[in-house]
């Protein structure tokens, strides 16, 4: 069989090559990748799965001493600037109540935590969460270092606004919060075209087969907490959900408080691990990068005359010779049976190997998790 490979899926089999993971030439490791993605499916995998996440194991840190403290009213909200190394500490004041939240870069606005790159391998919650920026930034932002327990997240979704409540049930003048993160960011010259999709705190959804979303009680519980690590230099802005239509509040909003512990030595030193580990990509680009720097002021929008395309060039393509055994040919044709693999060996083949790439190659995700060691457990490890 001659198998065309652009130069992208050409790069990887050598890589694999060179570790010799699965054989010592391109033929070979070709061949072991499809009896390697055939045992996983034999063992419950699936022909589209990707690989887990990962753990990165640190030190829990300790927090420095609070250096502000309020409490944010139902229905109301707060951009909270939070510096590099703080933590923001959101807990419920009588329970029961949903948070959104939003953040933005505090020295460029461009920049702000982005609820579909968080998703981008799927939905990471929980204890260990990084929180990324979107794209073409794409960095940490902030860091889920710890939460009590009945924490529900999600972050699927848009926002509540002033369309849903008209279009569902008639209200003109209902709180929303679209409406509550426009006024929370206008003190910061923002506008409501500013708002992004919500990152949600103690909201339990759930989405059902068919698409639809169903929205349960809250669980949140007075005192309840969730702490969030600023890697960068954060503008913090949660709000408290007014909707009293679906008991995402169970019907009625309560307080939320709000403290900033200041940074600490082991805070800081938790930063400077994860900007080493995930801060180092030249896709991370920053306005320096950009081909156009400057941000339009002018909102209607006109073509430039002088506009040149310099898009990415088609990776070009290659042949491998690859000698089929009778094994991996049964194989194959046993994987297009199926219906999952399209109609020919060679795309049976090229999927086999790039989905065991996938989950067996070891490196880190955008959904990798940080592991968080207790200080007695880190002393007995030295």
């Amino acid at each position: 069989m001659k198998l065309t490979v652009n130069s992208n899926h050409l790069a990887l089999i050598d890589r694999v090559v060179d570790a010799g993971m699965l054989g010592k030439s391109r033929g070979e490791v070709l061949k072991a990748a499809v009896i390697e993605h055939a045992r996983f499916l034999l063992v419950g995998g699936t022909p589209f799965r990707t690989g887990a996440p990962g753990v990165v194991e640190v030190d829990a840190p300790t927090y420095g001493t609070v250096r502000e403290e309020l409490i944010i009213e139902p229905i109301t909200g707060k951009a909270v600037p939070v510096r590099t190394g703080e933590v923001l500490r959101i807990s419920q004041v009588e329970g029961g109540t949903c948070v959104d939240y939003n953040a933005y870069n505090l020295h460029d606005y461009k920049e702000w935590l982005d609820c579909g790159f968080n998703r981008t391998r799927g939905v990471t919650v929980g204890k260990g969460t990084i929180i990324w920026t979107g794209s073409p930034r794409a960095r940490p932002m902030q860091v889920i270092l710890d939460h009590s327990d009945n924490f529900d997240q999600y972050y699927q979704g848009h926002r509540c606004n002033g369309l849903l409540n008209e279009i569902e049930f008639g209200f003109v003048d209902h709180p929303n919060c679209q409406d509550t993160f426009a006024e929370a960011i206008r003190e910061y010259g923002l506008t409501p075209d500013d708002v992004h999709d919500s990152y949600n705190l103690w909201m339990r959804t759930e989405v059902t087969p068919d698409g639809r979303r169903e929205f349960h009680w809250n669980r949140a519980r007075k005192n309840d907490y969730v702490d969030l690590l600023a890697v960068i230099d954060t503008l913090s802005v949660p709000i408290i959900c007014g909707i009293d239509t679906i008991p995402l509040n169970n019907y009625g909003p309560g307080s939320i408080r709000l403290q900033v512990f200041a940074a600490s030595p082991s805070t800081r030193e938790l930063i400077e691990i994860i900007q080493k580990r995930f801060g180092r990509f030249r896709a991370q680009k920053t306005p320096k990068d950009f081909k156009t720097k400057e941000i339009r002021t002018q909102r209607e929008l006109e073509r430039d005359p002088n506009y040149v395309p310099d898009y990415w060039p088609k990776p070009s393509e290659t042949s491998i010779d690859v000698n089929l055994s009778e094994e991996v040919d049964h194989l194959l044709q046993s994987l297009i049976a199926t219906g999952d693999y399209l109609e020919t060996k060679e795309h049976a083949l090229l999927h086999s190997f790039l989905r065991w790439y996938d989950i067996a190659w070891p490196r880190d995700h955008v959904s990798t998790k940080l592991k968080f060691r207790q200080k007695k457990e880190a002393a007995q490890r030295q």
